[in-house]
């Protein structure tokens, strides 16, 4: 047997190698800064993501790994090791009851807001913050036996039933967790005010995985700081200073609208002044009445800040700001913080990875509040019957390929948008965070991220295919944690 080895063709094969990627890489990098803004270079980033397991891409195509993935808080992750906690999963619809990181009881849970709703059960970390073994709901009007609330409106119960006694149906439910009365007084018994509560609902997308995108000039923009994401994987596909803080204006608003949601019935009515908003028909008197649900509109369309203080002042302005915070820890919005509902103070702060977080929270959980944002203009009505007519100032949002988002403007925040872009590659719908901050023309930049996003998406699923040169390896994705 022979064991002569062929040095020169090694030598050969290896060159090529070297000159293929050499040139995929030049190429690519060099399109990105003959389209970059040059003061800018050093900060930004765009990373263009393959599932490399399932893609053979060529990177004289310009195909490169993922760096990034902003991950969604799993329950390992959430169990302490210490202590009590409980676990709601509403996937698997399981209750758990951990001590000191041992679950210690499983038990079903029987409801659970429906989702897409108004009312759908809000996922998160919270706490026990009341316990009453008695506790009757003034909304639904039934009462609660062995409650305990862990958020706004919302508890972990047993079985509701009607002041006569009649049990209410199975499928009843306001959002919060039922479950059988005999377990939810195990729940009662085990728990102490302040007991750990994680809520964990997780969105279904096992067929989706990360676009492959090409090689398409990214675009000159105004903003210091933003970020690119896809709301079903987490991958990062463009971004600059996106863990920085920064004022947000009123892109507040979205968490506004989602926290009075949680707190206020919709029927409540709340008094606003007329001065604040546009009487389009009717006899309008000094001050109107509007149905909290009504009062969302002017709140995200119109971007009122008038009505974002009155919303607050019906629950209490200070105790509104503060489960304003509460929720954006819920989120894993660790570097936000609200000083005001409606994004006026330069203490309103958050970064684009964290806007991110309630961009896909409200896509996934709380979806109405972003078709809100869609309408261009909306007339609503006062108790009075005057008629108002509110005017969206958003733009682009409520125009295609856009499915919603809130734009906002101070002189500390500069231009801010946060916005959800939809895209069909391959015939498959894909939704997209767009977060720009800081910006002396949000318009034009949402605009041309969502465009450059779009594009190479395009571009990507078309060389998905290609014959591979150079395989590139699979992507080690970085994690940004909750």
């Amino acid at each position: 047997m022979s064991h002569y080895f062929d040095w020169r063709g090694m030598l050969f094969v290896v060159g090529l190698t070297f000159l293929v990627a050499v040139f995929g890489v030049s190429l690519h990098l060099g399109i990105l800064y003959a389209f970059a803004d040059p003061e800018a270079e050093a900060q930004a980033t765009v990373v263009i993501p393959p599932p490399a397991e399932r893609l053979s891409q060529s990177l004289a195509a310009g195909i490169v790994p993922s760096r990034r993935v902003i991950d969604a808080l799993q329950i390992s992750q959430a169990v302490p090791q210490e202590g009590k906690f409980i676990v709601a999963d509403l996937t698997a619809m399981k209750l758990f009851l951990y001590e000191n990181g041992q679950v210690t009881q499983e038990l079903p849970i029987q409801s659970k807001g429906k989702p897409g709703t108004s009312w759908e059960t809000p996922s998160g970390f919270y706490s026990v913050i009341t316990k009453e073994e008695t506790h009757y709901s003034t909304i639904g009007k039934v009462y609660m036996p062995f409650s305990m609330q862990f958020y706004g409106n919302y508890f972990i119960h047993g079985w509701t039933y009607y002041p006569d006694g009649t049990p209410v149906s199975a499928s009843f439910s306001g959002g919060c967790i039922k479950l059988t009365t005999e377990d939810a007084e195990k729940v009662f018994r085990f728990s102490d005010i302040g007991t750990g509560v994680f809520v964990h609902d997780t969105k279904e997308h096992d067929s989706v995985s990360a676009l492959a995108l090409g090689a398409v000039p990214f675009p000159p923009l105004a903003a210091e700081a933003y970020l690119v994401a896809d709301l079903d994987t987490g991958d990062v596909y463009a971004e600059k200073n996106a863990g920085e803080q920064r004022p947000i204006a009123s892109v507040t608003k979205l968490m506004t609208a989602l926290v009075a949601n949680e707190l206020i019935s919709f029927e409540q009515s709340i008094p606003v002044e007329n001065v604040a908003l546009k009487a389009a028909s009717g006899n309008a008197t000094t001050t109107e009445r509007f149905l909290v649900g009504d009062l969302l509109f002017p709140l995200l369309l119109e971007s009122n800040n008038t009505v974002a203080d009155r919303i607050a002042e019906y629950y209490g302005s200070v105790r509104f700001v503060e489960w304003m915070n509460v929720t954006a820890k819920a989120f894993g919005m660790q570097a936000t913080a609200f000083a005001d509902p409606s994004g006026v103070s330069a203490e309103n702060i958050s970064t684009p990875d964290d806007l991110f977080r309630l961009l896909r929270y409200l896509a996934d959980r709380k979806s109405f509040v972003l078709s809100m944002t869609k309408n261009s203009e909306k007339e609503i009505s006062a108790k009075s019957g005057a008629v108002f007519r509110v005017k969206n100032v958003n733009d682009p949002v409520f125009r295609s390929p856009f499915s919603g988002g809130k734009a906002g403007q101070t002189n500390a925040a500069g231009e801010t948008m946060a916005a959800v872009v939809s895209l069909s590659v391959n015939e498959e719908p894909r939704r997209v965070a767009v977060v720009v901050l800081k910006s002396t023309d949000r318009v034009a930049d949402t605009v041309a991220l969502s465009e450059w996003v779009a594009k190479t998406a395009r571009e990507g699923a078309r060389t998905e295919n290609a014959a591979c040169v150079l395989c590139a390896e699979a992507p080690e994705y970085r994690k940004i944690e909750p």
